[in-house]
């Protein structure tokens, strides 16, 4: 009788221990998958960074074209504009940026995006032998520009970051240009572009375009 309860009283620990194996065994696949998705991950970083596709250029419809044409026109010459024009605002977007860099047989190399205050352009390019990461690979970099108008009509344009593969990199490896305006000294030296930037009363950076207000 006495070894009947003994065997009874220790039953329970089956179910114990199918409960323990099954957490192992959800531990286990959950830390596989894990390792699978970080591995696809990996791969997938790899491969877009070092080993990149031809981005897809952007070609706008016929009513785009011909909108986008019109803007062209004004930025070109804003004297064409009448004097008493009351909406004298150029809104050019990301995709119209793009289709031109495209027309311009760039659309596969870079690409531009407006953020608030900046401009970043993906481009695809082959390294320069003296640079510290992957020297003469094809590598993507996305370089971020912080852009504005000044009051006197200056365009400035410095270096936020660059960045490979999303992580960026040391200003030391770029020679300090973060934060040096790099177009200030060829926009003294060219009339042309400075007579472009007389014309506009405004420049306003926001998320997909960019705003010109022009001088009357």
């Amino acid at each position: 009788m006495q070894n009947h309860i003994e065997s009874t009283a220790a039953a329970p620990a089956a179910p114990r221990a199918r409960s323990t194996k099954k957490i192992v065994l959800i531990t286990l696949a959950v830390v596989l998958g894990c390792a699978g998705i970080a591995a696809a991950t990996t791969a997938y970083w790899v491969k877009h960074t070092f080993y990149p596709s031809p981005i897809t250029p952007v070609s706008l419809t016929a009513t785009e074209q011909a909108a986008f044409d019109g803007k062209l026109r004004a930025l070109s010459d804003p004297s064409a504009i009448p004097p008493d024009e009351v909406n004298r605002t150029i809104l050019l977007t990301e995709r119209e940026v793009n289709a031109y860099l495209a027309e311009q047989q760039l659309g596969e190399t870079v690409q531009v995006r407006f953020g608030n205050g900046n401009v970043s352009a993906a481009i695809i390019l082959t390294a320069p032998e003296d640079f510290p990461v992957a020297p003469n690979k094809k590598i993507r970099l996305r370089f971020t520009f912080g852009t504005s108008l000044t009051p006197e009509h200056k365009l400035s344009l410095k270096l936020d970051d660059l960045s490979l593969g999303g992580i960026s990199l040391p200003n030391s490896w770029l020679g300090d240009i973060k934060g040096v305006d790099l177009v200030a000294e060829n926009v003294e030296s060219d009339p042309a572009l400075q007579k472009f930037l007389d014309g506009i009363q405004s420049l306003d950076i926001r998320d997909g375009a960019m705003k010109l207000v022009l001088n009357k």
